[in-house]
């Protein structure tokens, strides 16, 4: 069964770099600065589409990838989550298919049938060797 986790806000504590120095934090600190920690992956994500681009950090450019990365997650995120629910509809079906015995074999239905006909025949040469039984049933003897 699948755990819950709880949504975490402390994934990048506040007082935390939002980088490791290394060669690609010149590029990135535009992206990163005044910022909150909760946004840093947009931030990041809008930095890639950028960078993949071409584009330069200016304000203009800087929202309108803020923008289109924003708009990504959100698809990814509903993207994702009806996956999972239909991962999870599979996971109770299946779980629920499993609580239903076996259905009867081949053999099993045609001795069943078998049966059926015997005692049908049984009932049917019984009201053969009695009229009377059979007329009463019917409801034509006085009673």
């Amino acid at each position: 069964m699948a755990t819950i986790q709880p949504l975490r806000g402390d994934l990048l504590p506040a007082d935390a770099p939002a980088n490791d120095g290394g060669p690609a934090s010149d590029a990135l600190r535009p992206w990163l600065a005044g910022r909150p920690a909760e946004e840093r992956l947009v931030d990041l994500l809008a930095f890639a589409l950028a960078t993949e681009r071409g584009l330069v950090a200016t304000p203009a450019s800087l929202q309108a990838q803020r923008d289109q990365a924003h708009a990504a997650l959100a698809t990814y995120s509903i993207r994702n989550l009806h996956n999972r629910v239909l991962e999870i509809r599979q996971e109770a079906v299946m779980e629920h298919l499993g609580r239903f015995s076996r259905p009867a074999g081949f053999i099993k239905i045609v001795m069943a049938n078998l049966l059926a006909l015997i005692l049908a025949g049984l009932v049917a040469g019984t009201l053969y060797l009695h009229p009377e039984t059979l007329a009463a049933l019917a409801g034509l003897l006085p009673g």
